[in-house]
């Protein structure tokens, strides 16, 4: 059985994103064929240094680590790469699921209401009741744009770390720094 796209390795010269944590480096495909808009605004806010140094602010064994709160740095803030106060609306895919690694877009229950804050799917079997459903709304589901190939024990390392009572790690999990590269191979 073929692996699906999304889990393919990439291609050289293909744009990858390299998450430098204190954890280690997870490298991430960008599918901006497939959702240009959501992919320009994460690497215009990497490019512009908006994810040095944010913590990974929400963290759930077997549902996800999230960060990219470059405002607040507590999951109430960022922006999207417009400026202050900026928004992006979902985007989907149907090839583009919630599997152990996808990179996606958190959000609230609004319509255009992503900025800058994204998720890492950690368990096995995925989180696919976050896909977006084949008739839903403007707000149905989550906006995936990536998908880690390589650092999947970061991922781990990260999602199985200590929290307490608000999924906040005890131990500071930072995300140092987010680079766009073209793939070399």
């Amino acid at each position: 059985m073929n692996k699906p796209q999304q889990l393919q390795a990439p291609k050289a010269g293909e744009p990858i994103a390299v998450i430098t944590t204190n954890q280690g480096v997870m490298k991430a495909r960008l599918f901006g064929e497939l959702v240009p808009g959501a992919v320009k605004n994460f690497v215009d806010l990497a490019n512009a240094g908006k994810y040095v140094n944010v913590p990974f602010h929400r963290v759930i064994k077997d549902f996800m680590i999230q960060g990219g709160d470059f405002t607040a740095r507590n999951g109430t803030g960022g922006h999207a790469a417009g400026g202050p106060g900026t928004t992006i609306g979902d985007e989907y895919h149907p090839e583009l699921k919630h599997l152990r690694g996808a990179l996606s877009y958190a959000k609230t229950a609004r319509p255009k209401s992503i900025g800058s804050q994204f998720y890492v799917v950690h368990p096995e079997k995925g989180a696919h009741f976050l896909d977006h459903p084949a008739n839903g709304g403007p707000a149905d589901g989550y906006t995936v744009f990536g998908q880690v190939f390589e650092g999947l024990d970061v991922l781990d390392k990260i999602a199985t770390t200590k929290t307490d009572g608000n999924d906040k790690p005890l131990s500071e999990m930072t995300i140092q720094s987010i680079k766009i590269e073209a793939f070399s191979g």
